[in-house]
């Protein structure tokens, strides 16, 4: 057959309707299904490779701050610890992923230095799920990606100290259900956690000073700046969803109270640093008002522009309420976008440990 009788036929083939729809669909209905199918095991992985790096990142900066705590612990204990931090971090996941099985590589090493000794932690580890039956038709069972996470102890004279700033919304919407929990009692697990973390870092609360105050219509409550990071947790667990949402006043009292000359007295008393100062934003909704809006970035400049490093935190938040968060982080890694529970409870989790760093840092 020549070359224009078979354009001929293919002209010919595409004119007769007569069960074309079947035979195209019978062409192109599989590869639909494989490119579906290769859509939701890219982002497994992804989604796992991410869960799998926070867990051994959180577990290597534990595990060394620890080491640093307790000048006693050995490296076979420490890395005992290390084991069972990084069980209960990836406890959760193990539910998350088809038939996931994880395999930890812990090691813990000393190194004399001129100040002391510095001890180095790194934790590999390798995870691995099940892929999706039209993968596995492919010859492809499973996929495994590798992590590692390694953090070193500071010195005992290393330490630093910071003051931190809550803003939480309790608004009406906080009240609202997502995923089977009311986001309210979310917010306060994450909260708990995160005080869990600093104490953790501190143990003898010398470094860490923490406060917060709470909004929705307007500014509703507030725990001053203090050494008992309990008090943070007793806060936030006292908190209910109700009214509209304005973050100026809340935001503005954040501010304040971390740049108060003050507070910096407190801790130049205690351990003769200046403390570094944070600012944690954090919101579900849009508030009421786009002047709140304007308001609220005016003083998230002013903070920036006094050194102050601000998180903002977004909690299955409308667009507006995204970008206003977004304006207001100090970058790109200071703004998390939480769209369920698990990750507003990571989001605080991974702001622990970037403000714990002033005892213990992630090396990698």
């Amino acid at each position: 057959m020549t070359k224009s009788m078979m354009k001929s036929k293919f002209r010919e083939m595409l004119r007769n309707r007569n069960g074309n729809f079947a035979m195209i669909a019978a062409l192109t209905l599989p590869v639909m299904f494989m490119a579906g199918s290769l859509a939701v095991d890219t982002t497994n992985v992804m989604s796992m490779k991410t869960r799998l790096q926070n867990a051994v990142d959180s577990a290597a900066l534990a595990t060394a701050t620890r080491l640093l705590q307790e000048k006693d612990l050995t490296a076979v204990q420490a890395k005992e610890f290390a084991e069972k931090f990084l069980d209960g971090q990836i406890e959760e996941d193990l539910a998350a992923f088809a038939n996931m099985s994880v395999k930890p590589t812990v090691t813990v090493i000393p190194e004399t230095k001129e100040n002391g000794v510095v001890w180095k932690v790194a934790i590999s580890l390798i995870g691995t799920q099940s892929l999706t039956p039209m993968a596995r038709m492919m010859g492809k069972e499973n996929v495994s990606v590798n992590v590692v996470g390694k953090a070193e102890s500071g010195s005992a004279g290393s330490q630093g100290s910071f003051s931190m700033a809550l803003v939480l919304d309790q608004s009406g919407s906080m009240g609202w259900n997502l995923g089977g929990q009311m986001k309210i009692n979310v917010l306060k697990t994450a909260v708990s956690n995160l005080v869990t973390q600093f104490d953790t870092a501190d143990p003898d609360h010398k470094y860490v000073r923490v406060g917060a105050a709470s909004y929705s219509s307007y500014l509703k409550g507030t725990q001053k700046m203090t050494w008992k990071t309990s008090k943070l947790t007793t806060f936030s667990n006292a908190l209910y969803a109700d009214g509209g949402t304005d973050s100026t006043d809340a935001f503005n009292w954040a501010y304040e109270s971390v740049t108060a000359n003050k507070e910096t007295k407190q801790h130049e008393k205690k351990s003769g640093q200046v403390p570094k100062k944070f600012i944690v934003f954090m919101t579900d909704g849009d508030n009421n008002y786009k002047s709140a809006d304007t308001s609220t970035m005016k003083l998230c400049n002013d903070a920036k522009n006094e050194g102050v490093e601000i998180y903002s935190v977004a909690f299955a938040a409308p667009t507006r309420g995204k970008a206003l968060l977004s304006y207001c982080a100090s970058s790109g890694a200071h703004f998390f976008d939480a769209k369920n529970s698990v990750e507003l409870i990571s989001a605080f989790e991974n702001i622990g440990l970037q403000t714990s760093e002033v005892v213990s840092r992630l090396t990698q």
